[in-house]
This record gives structure tokens, C-alpha cells and sequence, in this order.
């Protein structure tokens, strides 16, 4: 009886084999040892997850029969139970599927920050790795080792951590084991630097040793720098439409971005509140005039025509087409340079540090917080708070210093 069923089934496998042969490739090979064997190809269809076409080889089959009842056993499990889509393996084929939506909704320098946590930090740690085998101590091991290395290792630790929810969310995965790990304290050997300032006296010899230099360019970019507070590349990204001289006001609504391949683009601002219309005092207003002037006066002395000069940057650069266009991000950078070149006793301080120079010096000259927020487009009061906080520390210095000689006098 049991030699009867076993011939049945093995008779209904090999009929049933003959119904997907059509699918399958089945030849013979030889073998290094020179002997002969079987082996076949079945396509699977799409992985549901990743797309792509799906097919398995299987080799070693003695006989072309052995072959055959084996291929028709995996298409009767392939029926029955469904193609295993657990086709991600590892976690740097999981990154590739979740970064293809993620840059969906996100700007390209975001993108291109984003990429570069994963190409330095996390898919050296995690990339060849299983993702079976990856376990909260591992993930607690690899978190430590960040937290060693970079100031930035709990943004590291997000991005690492939204891959394998991704992961979850597909059923590639059962859960995250980096959400059973514990945020180290950051003990990075890395030390930071500190963002200064210039004081309203050092901004004076600053802008004279522009002045020295001869750098029109150079003095206007880091007036409205000095004299706004906005960042660079809303400065970079300025045209004369958006500068309003019968109203004195200077419209912040894009900024210039450079990407990793040297390419330039206009992106939206930062943040919503970003996006702002701000008030410039007679001054800037008069410097911005002369430069427009200047502008125009060597476009015409070179034989170029300007057409529509409000398209035109603020802060412009010749092409060899002889066309004005956005200058290059690191310029100001390049300026600060040779400002510490040329005038080793003078002061240098970061380019975003004209930015915090405003607000510092609008707090001394009595600005409110929320006008200082307003005007230099941050999203949170916090970031102002911080400058304000500090001004606040150093006149209070002032105050018991002028107490202390009041009641000695």
C-alpha cells in the first residue's frame, strides 16, 4: 500500500512537472569531475517589495527525472505557500528601497546631507550586515562607537533607526532592534567649535580692511550680511528684484545651494519663516545704490548689454559667455581668507557669525526678542533666546561693575 502511494505521488509530481517545464530551463552540465548532472532554472515572478524579476537554480540532479520531480515539489510549495519575498537581505539593500522614497519628500540638500550620513557612518557599521542578525547589542555596540566619534551621532542614530522601520513596515523585518538600545551620553573626543561674534568696534575695522582690499563686491555682500543678519546663501540667492529702494526693504524668499557634484541651484528658503520681507537702514540702502550703479557701469564698459537687470544677482559673478550669474557658495569663505592673509592681526571670525553678529548687536542696541526673531527668520524662539540670554549675561557684568563703582565712589 505505501509502495502504491508513493508511486502515485511520485507518477501526479512528474505529470504535474510537465505543466511547468514551460517556466523552467532544464539541461544537463558536466561537472569539474567530468561527470554528467542535471539542474534547472524557474522564473518566480516579481518580488512584490523590490520589482524585480525573481528566479532560483537548483544543480546536482543525478538524473533529468530527479530534476524534474524536485522542480514540480518547489512549484507545488510555490502555490501553496507563496514565493518568499524576504528577497532583502542586508541592510544596505533595505536603505536602497527606503532612501528611493525618502528623497521623495525631502529637498536636495537634504538628500545629499542625508546620503552622506549613510555613505561615512552608518552603511560602513551596518551595510554587509544581515538583517537577520542584527541585534539590540550590536546596534548598542555600533551607537557607543558613534557617540566616541561624532557630535552628531543621535542624528545618525534616527536615520539608522528610520531604515529598519521601514523595514517593519514591509515585513522584512519583526521589529527594530534599534529601539531597545540606550542613548549614550555624547563623549565625542571631538572638540567643538565656538561661534563668534564681532563687537560694533570690530565690525568697524573689518569692513576697513575691505576697504583696503579694494573689494566692492566683498564690502556689500557682508554689509547685508552684518547689517540683516541673513545667511549666506539668501545673500548668494538675492536678484535686484527683491531689493525694494523706495520702500528700503530687502525680500529673503530662496537661497542658493550647492550640490556635491560643484552644481548650483535656487532652492525655497530654510523654513516658512524664513521667507521674509525685512527693513534695511539709509545706509545699506545708499551701498546697495552705488553697487547697482557699479554694476551696470562695468557691464557696459565690457560691451554687455543688460536687458532686465532685476534678474541679475546682487552678488554676481562674469561668465565667459559674458553673462552675470550666481556666484559660487564658498566665495565669502574665500574673502574671510584673505582678509586673515592680509591683515594677520585682525580678528577672523566664522561667515555665520555675521549673521549672529546682528542679532547680538541688536540686543545691545535694545531690539526685542520677537522683532530679532522676525527679522532674522528663525523658525524657533529658542535660537534668539540663546543670543539674547548671552547679551543679557555680559551687560549684567556691566551693570554690577557700574554699581560697584558708583557705591566706591
Amino acid at each position: 500500500m505505501r509502495w502504491k502511494l508513493a508511486y502515485e505521488l511520485s507518477a501526479g509530481l512528474y505529470g504535474f512537472c510537465k505543466e511547468v517545464l514551460s517556466m523552467a530551463i532544464l539541461k544537463q552540465y558536466k561537472k569539474s569531475d567530468g561527470t554528467t548532472a542535471w539542474f534547472y532554472k524557474l522564473y518566480m515572478g516579481k518580488d512584490p517589495i523590490t520589482g524585480k524579476e525573481r528566479r532560483t537554480t537548483r544543480r546536482g540532479f543525478k538524473t533529468k527525472k530527479e530534476a524534474c520531480l524536485d522542480l514540480a515539489r518547489l512549484q507545488l510549495e510555490i502555490e501553496s505557500k507563496g514565493v518568499n519575498n524576504n528577497s532583502v537581505r542586508t541592510y544596505s539593500e533595505l536603505y536602497n528601497l527606503w532612501m528611493s522614497q525618502h528623497t521623495l519628500n525631502i529637498r536636495n540638500t537634504t538628500e545629499q546631507r542625508v546620503r552622506n550620513y549613510f555613505t561615512n557612518q552608518i552603511l560602513p557599521s551596518f551595510g554587509k550586515m544581515k538583517l537577520d542578525s542584527i541585534t539590540p547589542s550590536i546596534c548598542q555596540k555600533i551607537l557607543t562607537d558613534w557617540a566616541t566619534k561624532y557630535q552628531s551621532f543621535q542624528k545618525i542614530r534616527s536615520y539608522a533607526s528610520q531604515v529598519f522601520n521601514y523595514g517593519v513596515l514591509l515585513g522584512v523585518i519583526d521589529n527594530n532592534p534599534m529601539e531597545r538600545t540606550i542613548t549614550p551620553k555624547s563623549i565625542s573626543n571631538s572638540t567643538e567649535i565656538k561661534e563668534e561674534v564681532y563687537s560694533k568696534e570690530e565690525l568697524h575695522l573689518f569692513f576697513e580692511c575691505l576697504h583696503k582690499l579694494k573689494d566692492e563686491r566683498a564690502s556689500v555682500f557682508f554689509r547685508i550680511a552684518s547689517y540683516t543678519g541673513a545667511r549666506k546663501g539668501e545673500i548668494l540667492g538675492l536678484t535686484w528684484r527683491d531689493i525694494d529702494f523706495d520702500n528700503q526693504t530687502i525680500r529673503f524668499n530662496k537661497t542658493l545651494v550647492e550640490l556635491s557634484d560643484g552644481s548650483l541651484c535656487i532652492n525655497p528658503t530654510k523654513t516658512v519663516k524664513s521667507k521674509r520681507v525685512i527693513s534695511i537702514d539709509n545706509g545699506t540702502s545708499r551701498i546697495l545704490k552705488k553697487w547697482k550703479r557699479s554694476v551696470t557701469k562695468k557691464n557696459l564698459s565690457r560691451g554687455i548689454r543688460i536687458d532686465n537687470i532685476d534678474d541679475i544677482p546682487v552678488i554676481s559673478t562674469i561668465k565667459g559667455n559674458k553673462k552675470r550669474d550666481f556666484l559660487y557658495k564658498g566665495y565669502p569663505n574665500h574673502v574671510m581668507d584673505k582678509v586673515a592673509r592680509k591683515f594677520p592681526d585682525m580678528k577672523i571670525i566664522k561667515v555665520h557669525g555675521f549673521r549672529k553678529t546682528h542679532a547680538t548687536l541688536l540686543f545691545e542696541a535694545g531690539a526685542q526678542v520677537k522683532d530679532v526673531q522676525d527679522r532674522l527668520g528663525h523658525s524657533s524662539s529658542k535660537t534668539t533666546m540663546d543670543i539674547y540670554i548671552k547679551v543679557s549675561k555680559n551687560r549684567q557684568n556691566e551693570t554690577v561693575e557700574l554699581f560697584e563703582s558708583y557705591m566706591n565712589g
